[in-house]
């Protein structure tokens, strides 16, 4: 390993991260682009390494789960979406659940996962979960080929509201980062929080109208959805790829004030508690 890498143990010990650095730290973040962009590459080639049907993992996760949804909650309890066909239906709510629950999980063992490179080799730790994150990007991609599969055999030809669907992405990409951060860092504290994060996405799933329209939901539990950020953003997801509606703009603002709120948050709870990685470690 290159020496000017290596750093004394002293080093990790700074001064209290105030709120003032929130902006120069994440100016240092930015310059080191070029090194997050390894990590994800790296992590990315690690997530399938050895096994039998590597990427094609991205495929049968979310075709699965749509599959089995589609048998129990079509054909069974027979849930009714609005004229949308329930494969379609579902599998437009699964695709970001699934990122954002599989992004925040691996987010929470990015730390814990990297201890050698956090003692020995100085970067922005925060590099570790945001590669987590990036690298569940990739397998959405995989998924909307499956997604596109399914508008097409279903006759619902791509719409000019498909244009917001990257600022969309990017706001729920925000919220994403904001929980990722201070998971990571507390699971390195608290081993326990890995499977509470395991717990409380199991719930969180349930409370999302991922597996049915939130207009079934009773008017006395509305408050749970309106406060729900997934629920937000898996409806206007489909809003704008499946109805051909635009975003409300008071919804599309309540969303990113609620994601800038949480990364700012997170992010400043992340650097406050780096400096004692290495002895926790």
């Amino acid at each position: 390993m290159n020496e000017s890498l290596r750093i004394p143990r002293a080093h990790f010990i700074r001064s209290s991260f105030g709120p003032g650095d929130l902006l120069p730290s994440l100016v240092a973040l930015w310059d080191r682009r070029g090194l997050l962009w390894h990590m994800t590459i790296r992590h990315l080639r690690g997530q399938y390494k050895q096994s039998v049907l590597g990427y094609a993992w991205a495929f049968v996760n979310p075709l699965s789960q749509m599959l089995i949804l589609s048998f129990v909650f079509s054909q069974i309890i027979r849930v009714q979406t609005e004229g949308i066909p329930y494969p379609l239906f579902v599998l437009m709510g699964l695709l970001p659940w699934i990122f954002f629950s599989t992004a925040v999980s691996s987010a929470t063992d990015s730390i814990t996962g990297a201890a050698s490179l956090v003692t020995k080799v100085y970067f922005p730790r925060e590099l570790l979960p945001t590669a987590a994150v990036l690298t569940k990007v990739v397998d959405l991609a995989f998924g909307l080929l499956i997604l596109i599969s399914m508008m097409v055999y279903f006759g619902y030809p791509p719409q000019w509201t498909l244009v917001w669907v990257p600022l969309l992405f990017l706001i729920h990409l925000i919220f994403t980062l904001g929980l990722a951060f201070p998971l990571a860092a507390l699971n390195l504290f608290f081993h326990d929080v890995r499977f509470l994060v395991g717990v409380a996405l199991t719930l969180w799933f349930y409370l999302t109208p991922v597996i049915y329209p939130v207009d079934l939901v009773p008017q006395q539990y509305q408050i749970l959805f309106d406060l729900n950020p997934n629920s937000l953003f898996i409806n206007a997801y489909r809003r704008v790829v499946i109805q051909g509606i635009t975003p409300g703009a008071d919804r599309l603002l309540l969303g990113l004030a609620v994601a800038l709120i949480t990364f700012i948050v997170g992010y400043y709870l992340f650097k406050r508690m780096e400096p004692r990685f290495a002895d926790r470690i």
